[in-house]
């Protein structure tokens, strides 16, 4: 990916959430697809963080926000074995997703955490651990993830938490 780059420690930007220079697009990706009333959005602040945030309603079938980007091109993460961030929560869960196409469709591997709601926490997810998922449920029939080709990102509140949510976050970097 061009626009990936270096901190003081090496450490490879995935996500940025700087206002200057190139940032990815997010789409909001909610229960709406089932008739779900669900909302969620992705917004950056000039001091570089992140907000995830939005309503989880279980009306009509909903019970999950999410947002999607897809990487300028095809990333390798392969000399890496995860993603650390620094995220400030609500008490939620929240889910990092990854996905080796740009077709929302396609399955996606994804990682829970919760981060700390008083103050910014440390995140690591290692990739080992991210779980294929179709539709929100877990696939044991799959391809592993291809680390050599990390095509799109996403960030899910789902398991029906319902109410207004808000996650802060900083750059997701790669880790060794």
């Amino acid at each position: 990916m061009k626009d990936t780059h270096s901190n003081s420690r090496g450490n490879p930007i995935l996500v940025t959430f700087e206002t200057k220079g190139e940032r990815l697009e997010w789409d909001s990706l909610g229960d709406q697809v089932m008739g779900g009333q669900s909302e969620g959005a992705l917004t950056h602040s000039e001091d570089g963080v992140g907000l995830f945030h939005g309503t989880v309603r279980l009306d009509n079938g909903g019970g999950f926000a999410s947002v999607k980007a897809d990487l300028p091109e095809a990333f390798d993460a392969s000399q890496y074995t995860g993603i650390e961030l620094l995220a400030l929560g609500d008490g939620k869960t929240y889910k990092i997703g990854l996905r080796n196409s740009t077709d929302r469709r396609s399955i996606v591997y994804q990682h829970a955490f919760t981060p700390d709601k008083e103050d910014w926490s440390r995140i690591r997810l290692p990739f080992s651990e991210f779980i294929p998922t179709w539709r929100g449920k877990t696939v044991s029939d799959t391809e592993p993830m291809n680390l050599a080709h990390l095509a799109s990102v996403s960030l899910f509140v789902s398991g029906r938490q319902v109410g207004e949510f808000q996650l802060r976050m900083q750059d997701w970097r790669l880790i060794q």
